[in-house]
């Protein structure tokens, strides 16, 4: 069914002689694409409370079906549902026990996943399925949860090494790198299977856990660099497997990997704020509307310069996967024509996968006020960006990157040079987060079969669980039943009823209050409802930053921008950039010596480019 498709677009462009690190990659996403085509899914999503149920749902997958499984946490719950559109929603009661024996239990749920019953080798042993890579974690790192979900949805062996490594903004030492390293050789060795050359059975690594995202290497002729180009690669550099990186927390994790396995990628965003001259032009996007229309993949390009951006983004963006490319570094982009923090970057309103062009972006991703940070808070399940100062040429251009990935090639292998394509196919700067096993194919044929939703008698509906919310409303009306029917009425994805909700609470009867203003605020951003949305908002709190965020996207652009509102919640630490789209409404509401009475303000705690850009708006006010 594949092949065929696979070798015209692979051979497409003759000039380009495929090498042995190219051949592995075509080939391991092949025989992951037939794995998804053998798996029916299941159209139902199962929300669960904790990790124990959590596992113990997955323990029921099968090779006859198997469905997305997540903990029952906003905003990924609704996010993800949104995409996948199940013809059910499911809440399972937690089954009351806790793991005692976490890596025994681990383990236990990949291999019943695979119809075995402790050994996962030994069930995919009786399956004659060689495993498609190796996922490695702690029993004590939250992360845990992607790493027995993929191996379980993937075929892949689960193995454990020791945690502490650190993470944030730090960078592993080489003495560290170097032990991380045989850690992972270590248990490759005793793993039993071939390992050590591009082209055998483990090509693919996934690690799942706390890590920093910079390490220094001896091999590398420059460090920093990527934690994820690190890892896969013996001592000398030589690259033996390609490797993916999730870490989080437990629902996020577990969000991360039940994307990958279970969204198809049919929908593309582009945003490119590069020149058309130069080297800049290799890195356009020549003809890629017309390339996935023939492919049948639905496409989107927005112009690059921050004012087309601020509109596109209004109400948040649709994009199953989405390409940026910008200059910058990890606390500020470049559009077009000036520069702007991350705050401004999309709102993704559906799960994406991300190709970031930027420098810097993922120096710090655990940070939330970093331009990677901000991207994975906003659902980014998939990421492929730079840790460090990556030379623009470190990034595969986009039309090579969509030829290969639309050749089965997976997302995170495609961003990587191959052996002798590129100077930067030595360990370098460019860190691969997500699943390294996950495909965005062409959407000509379907790649994946689907069956019918099945109840379970440890389940609940959220359609009746949503009734009786609605019926508890009219016995009781007040602010905490409100809130209950539109979170659930928001997982089963209609904004419609939760915005009639928000009406009857809050002009009916009057009862509508931070709680319900909390719960309804996502869906009419996503509506575009300005007037609800102020109204909304201002019941709220202690507005969470993604909130604050919804408020500047929404109305912030809007000539008659409510000024006092979006002065109080002015983005630290990035208040410039959110200042000077308002300015000119902010002069004419309280004067010049209002605005710089605001500026004093703001500088008192300003530091670094926030800082200095405040100083020159100062001064141009005084002038």
């Amino acid at each position: 069914m594949i092949v065929p498709l696979l070798l015209t677009l692979l051979l497409s462009q003759a000039e380009q002689q495929t090498n042995q690190e190219q051949r592995a990659s075509w080939f391991l996403g092949n025989r992951v694409a037939l794995i998804e085509h053998r798996l029916p899914i299941r159209k139902q999503v199962v929300l669960v409370p904790d990790e124990a149920t959590y596992l113990d749902e997955i323990s029921k997958w099968s090779t006859t079906a198997r469905w997305p499984v997540l903990f029952h946490r906003e905003p990924y719950a609704s996010q993800f549902i949104r995409r996948f559109q199940p013809e059910e929603v499911w809440v399972r009661t937690a089954i009351g026990t806790t793991i005692d024996k976490k890596e025994e239990t681990l383990r236990t749920t990949v291999a019943q996943a695979w119809g075995g019953d402790e050994s996962i080798e030994d069930a995919l042993t009786a399956l004659e399925l060689p495993p498609t890579g190796i996922v490695f974690t702690n029993v004590n790192d939250s992360a845990r949860t992607a790493a027995v979900a993929l191996a379980a949805g993937r075929g892949q062996l689960l193995k454990f090494i020791p945690s502490g490594w650190g993470g944030g903004n730090e960078i592993l030492s080489k003495a560290r790198t170097n032990e991380l390293i045989e850690n992972i050789e270590v248990t490759l060795q005793n793993s039993g299977v071939k390992y050590n050359d591009i082209g055998d059975t483990i090509d693919a690594l996934t690690v799942c856990m706390t890590l920093p995202s910079r390490a220094e290497f001896t091999a590398a002729n420059e460090n920093p660099v990527a934690i994820s180009d690190v890892i896969g690669r013996d001592s000398s550099g030589k690259r033996f497997a390609w490797t993916g990186w999730i870490f989080g927390s437990k629902a996020n994790a577990a969000y991360m990997a039940m994307c990958s396995l279970f969204l198809e990628r049919n929908n593309y965003w582009f945003c490119n704020t590069y020149p058309k001259t130069g080297v800049w032009a290799k890195y356009g996007l020549t003809a890629v509307q017309k390339g996935l229309t023939e492919l049948q993949i639905t496409s989107t390009t927005i112009p690059g310069n921050l004012s087309s951006l601020q509109q596109a983004e209004r109400g948040g963006i649709q994009a199953d996967v989405a390409y940026f490319m910008s200059k910058g570094n990890s606390d500020f982009l470049e559009m077009s024509d000036q520069k702007t923090s991350p705050t401004w970057l999309p709102i993704p309103n559906t799960p994406t996968a991300l190709y970031f062009i930027h420098s810097w972006s993922l120096k710090n991703p655990s940070s939330i006020t970093t331009v990677g940070g901000t991207w994975l808070t906003r659902g980014a399940y998939a990421y492929v960006g730079s840790s460090h100062e990556p030379m623009l040429s470190a990034f595969v251009p986009p039309n090579e990157m969509l030829r290969r990935t639309m050749s089965y090639i997976p997302f995170l292998i495609a961003a990587r040079w191959n052996q002798g394509e590129n100077m930067f196919s030595k360990p370098w700067r460019i860190n691969t987060i997500g699943d390294p096993l996950m495909l965005c194919p062409p959407n000509i044929k379907p790649l994946r079969s689907y069956v019918s939703s099945e109840k379970d008698n440890t389940y609940q509906s959220v359609k009746d669980l949503s009734k009786q919310a609605m019926q508890d409303i009219i016995d009781s009306p007040n602010d905490s039943n409100y809130s209950a029917a539109i979170e659930l009425i928001k997982i089963l994805g209609n904004d419609t009823m939760c915005l009639e909700l928000w009406k009857s609470a809050s002009s009916v009867d009057r009862v509508a209050g931070s709680l319900t203003a909390q719960s309804v605020l996502p869906v009419l951003f996503r509506l575009k409802n300005e007037g609800a949305f102020l109204w909304a908002f201002e019941l709220i709190k202690q507005p969470t930053r993604l909130e604050e965020d919804m408020l500047w996207q929404l109305v912030g652009i809007q000539q008659d921008a409510p000024i006092h509102i979006l002065i109080q919640h002015l983005r630290k630490p990035y208040q410039l950039d959110d200042l000077l789209l308002i300015q000119d409404q902010v002069v004419r509401t309280m004067g010049k010596d209002g605005i710089v009475n605001l500026i004093d303000v703001l500088l008192q705690t300003a530091q670094g480019r926030n800082k200095r850009g405040l100083e020159r708006l100062r001064k141009e006010y005084n002038d």
